[in-house]
């Protein structure tokens, strides 16, 4: 009985989601670009409050990183986490090349022509920090861009999010589909980006390295994979400003660790890329994804 009420609360969410992001995509076609941010903003502060497991896991998880700041602190900081993902979404939906050119500055774009200078592909490791999709987007009408991402459900939303990508010049490669693997090694050769985000704990091959002060489980594939073909790295992350503009900072190509033992190797680099993006959302803690499970596995 337990099993048949979970399987139709899931049922229930995926429909709900499916029927919120298709209301959200046609509001989009009229909505003025402020008007919807605006919109977007009051979505989030409203999902704050609806959505009772994912604020608690947010107070918890920003309660665990920031142990120095008071309860006010948190619970505000756990809000305004909210409201920017609601903007987020929001300008997802209503972005254009034009708009883009607009409202996102970008700083070290010569570092990414730098590295691709080598010949070798990029590796482009970054964080759900700000709106990451928003520099998907700027970087892929630039360059040559592939992004590892996993399968979102239900499919109706994984396939416009794959749209809107393409749309931006972005090529979207589905881990654990067949021919991910392939198409990751044509774009070293082919000397494209290779976008990563190593911040969440996910079924791919990991290890336990420091972040925000507690062992987490972090994706190895960034590290493995420039160790493994040569393949220059840089970090880049957006963040949004007061005025609800962004901006892009791209660094590198970055030195890597390489004592000649490749396992150690891997996690020496996995950790040093994760303190960059440590050091991003001790910057601004609103702009990432506390209600994401984090730390679910421990050593």
């Amino acid at each position: 009985m337990k099993e048949r009420l979970l399987q139709a609360k899931k049922r229930i969410t995926l429909v709900a989601l499916v029927g919120i992001t298709r209301l959200i995509k046609i509001f989009s076609l009229v909505m003025p670009y402020r008007i919807g941010v605006w919109a977007g903003g009051i979505f989030g502060f409203v999902a704050f409050y609806l959505l009772p497991r994912e604020r608690k896991r947010a107070i918890a998880h920003l309660t665990m990183a920031f142990q120095e700041k008071d309860r006010p602190w948190i619970r505000r900081t756990a809000r305004q986490c909210f409201v920017h993902l609601g903007k987020a979404l929001f300008e997802t939906m209503l972005m254009t090349p034009r708009r883009l050119a607009s409202i996102v500055d970008i700083r070290g774009e010569e570092n990414i022509r730098t590295a691709l200078s080598q010949g070798k592909g990029v590796i482009y490791v970054t964080g759900h920090i700000g709106n990451w999709e928003l520099m998907a987007h700027v970087i892929g009408l630039k360059f040559k861009l592939s992004v590892i991402a996993a399968p979102i459900e239900p499919k109706q939303v994984n396939d416009m999010i794959v749209s809107l990508r393409a749309a931006m010049g972005v090529t979207t490669v589905l881990r654990n589909r067949p021919g991910a693997v392939k198409e990751m090694i044509r774009s070293f050769r082919e000397n494209r980006i290779l976008g990563l985000l190593i911040d969440q704990d996910t079924d791919v091959e990991s290890a336990f390295v420091d972040f925000m002060g507690t062992p987490a489980w972090t994706p190895i594939a960034a590290a493995s994979m420039a160790i493994k073909f040569g393949a220059p790295v840089i970090f880049g992350h957006i963040r949004r400003g007061p005025d609800n503009r962004h901006t892009i900072y791209i660094e590198g190509p970055l030195d890597l660790v390489l004592t000649g033992d490749p396992e150690k190797d891997v996690v020496t680099n996995t950790a040093m890329l994760t303190k960059k993006i440590e050091d991003c959302i001790r910057k601004d803690p609103e702009q990432w994804v506390w209600m994401h499970r984090r730390w679910r596995r421990q050593p």
